[in-house]
């Protein structure tokens, strides 16, 4: 997990086409790591940092490569919908921040859970069978049938994700310093059977989120106690997470419930820390009943908007909450015919807007699209200028 540092260098400064002007952008590092006995040379490439309030983390390329985990692509055939598979991998590494700060740490794809590792534990576990004997989902439950034996024991776990940190230590080694492991956890169970004549049934069962948070904890302690046997990893920091999903077809994602730290010097969670975050879509009555305030700003923005326009608009927005303080608004736009004239002095007329209706102490993102694609972005963070941008 270590290799020695020869030379260290900087290059060039990183020209990213077609990103955010206003940005700060850092320089290039290039590593040369010397050939030894065992290795061969090896080149790595420190991605510049961009200075944003996101504080991105930046990346450590092998050869001046991006390598993808070798499971990436699994999450595709067991979460449910495309918003929970985008908020899953962002809010990790999110969550990372809390242990492995982005001036000391570089991120990486998870290159430890192989695809065929992951599958493994998303199966049913039975312990007479190979195939299954990894397995972190309950077996079969009871019943006269398939439907109810899988109505009685829904499977909870439905991906792992993982993510590394390597860092640079005292003596110029390059190590890995921290790996955060997600698991996603189902709030609907959907599943299949099939009649005598080759007929299918499609069913639905509800997972109580207490029930799967608690097999969600239980899979956990598995999941850091085969990580802990393996080879070189015995005492690498430890970070696991709970997501719990939102069901098929919804509007907003869900959310991380719960996470836990695992030192270098522990073989076990010792305890968990509780996650309090939510999403609201506006307008709903939903957001109309436990965010009344917003709600209420959010109906006079779109009206107004809409009179400015001439007509009626598809304009919706999304609340993230973290602690019951709102995080971050999102506001969308899905435009019909313009031309564009037209979607210059609309941007011109939502941005001051944005400003005089939304007054609060977080982030602002609105993305105007029309059927063509995006047609132009305002993004608000508190204390500073709106950057405005038109697509040509």
């Amino acid at each position: 997990m270590k290799r020695k540092l020869s030379i260290v260098c900087i290059s060039f400064l990183l020209l990213l086409t077609g990103c955010i002007p206003t940005l700060d952008r850092g320089e290039e590092e290039i590593i040369v790591v010397e050939q030894t006995e065992e290795t061969e040379e090896q080149h790595f490439v420190i991605t510049p940092t961009i200075d944003t309030p996101e504080n991105y983390y930046r990346n450590l390329l092998p050869d001046g490569i991006y390598h993808r985990s070798e499971a990436r692509g699994t999450v595709a055939h067991t979460m449910n919908n495309r918003i929970d598979m985008n908020q899953f991998e962002l809010g990790l590494m999110e969550i990372a921040t809390a242990r492995y700060s982005q001036e000391d740490f570089y991120f990486q794809e998870g290159e430890l859970l192989t695809g065929n590792t992951i599958n493994s534990w998303l199966r049913r576990y039975n312990p007479n069978e190979d195939r299954y004997r990894f397995g972190l989902n309950p077996p079969l439950g009871e019943g006269d049938d398939l439907e109810e034996q899988m109505r009685k024991s829904p499977i909870v776990l439905s991906h792992v994700m993982e993510h590394n940190y390597v860092q640079r230590n005292d003596d110029g080694e390059i190590m890995l310093g921290g790996i955060v492991i997600g698991l996603s956890l189902n709030s609907v169970y959907y599943f299949r059977t099939e009649d005598e004549e080759g007929r299918y049934y499609f069913h639905e069962e509800p997972i109580e989120p207490e029930d799967a948070e608690a097999a969600g904890k239980e899979m956990a302690e598995q999941v850091v106690e085969r990580i802990r046997a393996r080879d070189g990893l015995e005492n690498v920091p430890i970070t696991i997470a709970l997501y719990q999903e939102e069901r098929r077809g919804a509007i907003v994602p869900g959310t991380f419930i719960s996470m836990a730290h695992i030192s270098g010097e522990d073989a076990f969670i010792n305890d968990w820390e509780e996650i309090n975050e939510q999403f609201f879509f506006f307008p709903s009555s939903n957001a109309r009943t436990v965010h009344p305030n917003l709600s209420n700003s959010f109906g006079q923005f779109k009206d107004e908007v809409e009179e400015f326009f001439g007509r009626s608009m598809g304009i919706v927005g999304k609340g993230r909450y973290k602690n019951d303080a709102l995080d971050e608004l999102t506001i969308e736009f899905n435009l019909q015919s313009h031309g564009k004239a037209e979607i210059i002095a609309l941007t011109q007329f939502v941005s001051g807007k944005v400003s005089s209706l939304f007054t609060f102490d977080a982030p602002i993102n609105v993305y105007i699209n029309s059927v063509n694609g995006p047609e132009a972005i305002i993004i608000q963070y508190p204390g500073e200028d709106p950057y405005i941008h038109v697509y040509k």
